[in-house]
């Protein structure tokens, strides 16, 4: 059963944290100056984008997070007869098909498509400068009166970033939508090296529901320990190349309940000790599973380690009270909803802060 009140408590916590002292994540869209004529570059990956892209030209860049963490690039038509946008964001957790998954939830969504009906089923394929079949790509017909005859998704990363591409089309049916994305992915300049990425394969249910915590509740802590725990997730992002919440080994992942609108609960390989719940189509996620189950530094494991919550954006990350056992989906919305994170990591890598609270009450 969904839970649409969920929105509010991821929305609430965030607000919450954004009280911490600490350099804020910019939570409202802020257009990005671009001279007109000119490549946008991400300063991060290096993937520079042209100024017209499949024959559309530039029509603005968005940055919804701070420091090129969450970028939109968009080109659209005089009256939007064919569009297309290219987003890149902070690889901060999950893997490429949750956020597939999340992308095609987006586009299941939208009123202008009317219940659209896949006409190219989700497939992975190789992506320009990669050795593996670690891309996922869709298309789907569109019904009702908005005139789109196709509208599509292709999800893949470069080294520590996912890119996104959306694009739809009044004139162009699936099959020439494809194809016109993969001219796309052809005009856009990649890096001259890209780390390899495992191979993508989409999502599936899960088999078996998660059995939770009943009684799960904070557990004991002291300031020393949360800036113990607040300081191991900052060391992990600094200690890997990928993303610190990846499940180790690449995982197979499934998907679980809903929550909330584009808000869904998903598990690596099945697994019974912890989830992620995605908040959208962007990166943002609650990761919840026991002291170190997602790092890919720390061993997961140790039976007497409390449960983590994890707020992960592309900005920041924010950590709250260990809990007792795995709480469920409830008692994680009513620990964000608290507003009381024990913890904040603000910024990434090399140049992460930490906020150690010492009385989250």
């Amino acid at each position: 059963m969904a839970r649409h009140w969920f929105r509010g408590f991821f929305w609430a916590a965030m607000a919450a944290a954004s009280a911490i002292p600490a350099g804020a994540a910019a939570l409202e869209p802020a257009e990005v100056a671009v001279p007109a004529g000119q490549a946008w570059t991400h300063p991060h990956s290096g993937i520079a984008v042209p100024a017209t892209l499949g024959g559309i030209t530039r029509t603005k860049v968005i940055a919804f997070a701070p420091d090129n963490l969450d970028v939109g690039v968009a080109f659209e038509t005089k009256g939007a007869a064919e569009s297309l946008t290219l987003y890149v964001f902070r690889d901060t957790s999950g893997d490429i098909p949750v956020w597939f998954a999340q992308a095609q939830g987006s586009v299941e969504a939208r009123a202008l498509f009317g219940n659209p009906s896949p006409a190219i089923a989700p497939q992975a394929f190789v992506p320009p400068g990669q050795a593996t079949a670690s891309a996922l790509r869709t298309v789907y017909a569109p019904h009702g009166d908005s005139g789109y005859r196709s509208t599509g998704i292709v999800m893949l990363a470069v080294g520590d970033w996912y890119v996104k591409l959306r694009a739809s089309s009044k004139s162009r049916g699936p099959a020439e939508l494809a194809a016109w994305m993969n001219d796309i992915l052809a005009e856009i300049r990649w890096p001259d090296r890209i780390e390899g990425h495992a191979p993508a394969t989409p999502v599936t249910d899960c088999a078996v529901p998660l059995a939770f915590a009943a009684d799960a509740a904070d557990a004991p802590s002291d300031a020393g320990s949360r800036a113990a725990a607040a300081f191991g997730v900052m060391f992990q992002q600094q200690g890997t190349s990928s993303n610190p919440f990846k499940a180790q080994p690449i995982a197979r992942w499934c998907r679980d309940e809903v929550v909330g609108d584009n808000m869904r609960v998903y598990r690596p390989d099945d697994g019974s000790d912890r989830y992620l719940i995605a908040l959208g189509d962007n990166g943002n996620a609650v990761l919840v599973g026991k002291t170190g189950a997602w790092s890919a530094v720390t061993p997961a494991g140790n039976a007497s380690a409390p449960y983590q919550i994890l707020l992960v954006s592309a900005a920041e990350t924010m950590l709250y009270a260990p809990q007792t056992g795995l709480p469920s989906i409830d008692r994680v919305a009513e620990v964000l909803n608290a507003g009381h994170p024990v913890a904040r990591l603000s910024g990434w890598g090399k140049d992460a802060e930490i906020d150690i609270l010492t009385d989250p009450k």
